[in-house]
């Protein structure tokens, strides 16, 4: 069993290094890969222990890059590259004067929104934990869903979880809370040479993630436009006819598969190692023709 999408403390996760190397140990899994956002800190650090202490599995280097395609936010997930050169370009494109520049500015539109729909929350809450968290979207849906009253004030269906918000809320166009965070992310063309010339391959993540309306056209208006090695097949959240569709249109287009729970540690129920919601079982042999190297 493998998993090939998780996230630490690097990222948006819960779990160090060692602990998600010690906790897939324990799921029993054969190859992982750990793909924070936007950062391959984790391998740095790797490199300084002896990381076979705490699993005794195969590794493929990995990452998820959010990025644009389109006009709309996405993500995809990068394997078996050069993380060096790849951590060169993220550190500059992420420096901490960058991100804090357009963190302050998303962070002023969604309270811009708020306060224009008269949402309620806390503003002290929110003011004490935004400047210091570049997830910060979380933190604040938390604090306006402890106000039930927010909901009948905003007549969405945003509501019921952290990832309806942000896919159906904050990155949709057609809410009343779009703030849009594709400005302040690389067009998708420049994220996936970066990846290709680090030696490397590249899937579209979670296709049915984003909750588009229109899902099955964007994957061939994307697939027409970009040549993206893959398409994340296997996935938590996905029902059996939405993995069977992408892994149909996959093996159509002869693209690469991947699969992963996308483990968050606490921050992300039912998302566990290796099994997601509990039924989640990805075999080994999808990456038969992958052609990487082990970390």
């Amino acid at each position: 069993m493998i998993d090939l999408h998780m996230h630490t403390k690097y990222s948006d996760g819960t779990d160090s290094v060692k602990e998600i190397l010690i906790n897939a140990k324990k799921a029993n899994l054969d190859i992982i890969s750990i793909t924070d956002h936007n950062t391959c800190n984790a391998y740095r650090e790797m490199k300084r222990f002896d990381v076979s202490e705490f699993y005794d599995g195969n590794i493929i280097v990995g990452c998820e890059f959010t990025t644009s395609f389109d006009g709309r936010l996405i993500e995809v997930l990068g394997y078996g590259f050069d993380y060096i050169k790849v951590q060169e370009y993220l550190d500059n494109y992420y420096s901490k004067e960058l991100e804090r520049t357009r963190m302050r500015i998303l962070c002023n539109r969604l309270f811009d929104r708020l306060k224009q729909l008269q949402l309620i929350f806390n503003l002290e809450n929110v003011q004490r934990i935004i400047f210091n968290n570049r997830f910060f979207e979380r933190d604040i849906y938390e604090e306006l869903v402890r106000h039930i009253e927010n909901k009948k004030i905003l007549q969405e269906d945003i509501w019921d979880s952290f990832s309806d918000f942000f896919r159906k809320g904050l990155t949709n166009p057609n809410s009343k809370l779009f703030i849009n965070h594709a400005e302040f992310k690389p067009l998708l063309t420049e994220i996936i040479e970066l990846v290709h010339e680090a030696g490397g391959i590249i899937f579209l993540a979670h296709p049915y993630q984003y909750k588009f309306t229109d899902t099955e056209k964007f994957l061939d208006k994307i697939y027409n436009v970009h040549n993206f090695d893959g398409v994340e097949c296997f996935y938590t959240t996905f029902t059996k006819k939405q993995t069977e569709y992408l892994f149909n249109f996959s093996q159509s287009k002869n693209l690469l598969i991947s699969g992963g729970s996308d483990y968050h540690g606490l921050n992300k129920k039912r998302h566990d190692l290796g099994v997601g919601s509990g039924t989640l079982n990805i075999n080994k042999n999808i990456i038969d023709d992958w052609n990487v190297e082990y970390f």
